[in-house]
């Protein structure tokens, strides 16, 4: 048991047109990683090594103001301008529990709109991940709590191909405690590996995070289906074989020192080949799926790490709340 601080793209894309689309970022895939330098770091910056050091939990969260938790994810965690963002309800998860967490990581806002171009051809998902730094500057939801504005820092736009030779760094720059982890969906969708490929990719993003924290602990989320695309039956059954290897290989990975637990999000987030009612456009969470992503989560920081006694409700989907942003 954790000690705790108590406080008052779209269905018609052919697969021409997919693999058109993957080149223009292949440099990605050979390695140009994206440039860091000069990202706003407002998070936790103590950086001091005794407070990553073999420490339990519960020792740590005694002693800091707050427990330190870092989304690790893609476009699905980042958001799009206005959005609430999974990262907001599952903050409202930590806050309804009583727990004190300082969201911390090296962005802080949502994808901002693109300005106008001229038409091109439909992403696979939504916008691919570029090689320069995200655009991270994006605004919340009007109506979000203030608080969460000012504690919202994440580290969430790439794949796993890409993060686990970033993730190494970023701890060092700002610490954490608890990963909340969302990859693996661009691996796939966007040609970097297939699922063993992406397995592997998963292990050294592991390895190099227990490189900067041996303490750290993970909730890791299996990928959710999209909606089916013309051309793209590989990205269903690598959807479904990853999944089961994650499922298998996350008990190996794990240990008492740095438990690693999986989070069943292709389970509870209503998005499958046939229909995606918790997608806005087939695969990215609305509102309603928001709560079923940070829902997914909220059950294995309860039942698994000890987090919390509550897990985060799901509104049914005629919920008032949701009736102005829902499609």
């Amino acid at each position: 048991m954790w000690g705790v601080n108590h406080s008052s793209p779209g269905p018609g894309l052919d697969i021409s047109s997919i693999i058109r689309l993957s080149l223009l970022f292949s440099g990605l895939v050979l390695g140009q990683l994206p440039n860091l330098t000069g990202v706003a770091t407002t998070g936790s910056t103590d950086n001091s090594p005794s407070t990553i050091a073999s420490t339990p939990l519960s020792s740590l969260v005694d002693r800091q103001s707050a427990l330190r938790v870092m989304v690790v994810g893609d476009s699905m965690s980042q958001g799009q301008e206005g959005d609430y963002t999974w990262r907001y309800r599952i903050w409202q998860f930590f806050q309804q529990n009583g727990i004190d967490v300082d969201m911390v990581g090296p962005y802080h806002g949502t994808m901002p709109p693109d300005a106008a171009t001229p038409s091109s051809l439909p992403p696979l998902h939504g916008p691919s991940p570029s090689p320069n730094s995200p655009r991270t500057t994006g605004t919340y939801a009007s109506d979000v709590d203030s608080a969460f504005l000012s504690n919202c820092n994440h580290f969430s736009a790439w794949a796993v191909a890409v993060d686990k030779g970033l993730i190494q760094g970023v701890l060092q720059s700002t610490p954490a405690d608890l990963i909340l982890y969302m990859l693996g969906f661009n691996d796939i969708g966007w040609f970097y590996s297939d699922a063993a490929g992406t397995i592997d990719n998963v292990k050294k993003f592991v390895t190099n995070a227990r490189a900067a924290n041996p303490d750290i602990k993970i909730a890791m989320a299996n990928v959710p289906q999209r909606s089916f695309m013309e051309g793209r039956e590989d990205l269903v059954q690598n959807t479904k074989v990853y999944n089961t290897l994650l499922a298998n290989y996350i008990p190996q990975w794990s240990t008492a020192q740095s438990p690693i637990h999986l989070v069943h999000l292709q389970e509870n987030y209503d998005c499958q080949p046939g229909g995606c009612p918790a997608g806005s456009d087939g695969l990215h969470p609305n509102a309603w799926g928001e709560f079923q992503i940070a829902n997914a989560f909220s059950h294995t920081l309860v039942n698994d790490f000890g987090l919390g006694k509550n897990p985060i409700a799901v509104p049914a989907r005629d919920d008032p709340r949701l009736a102005d942003v829902l499609p």
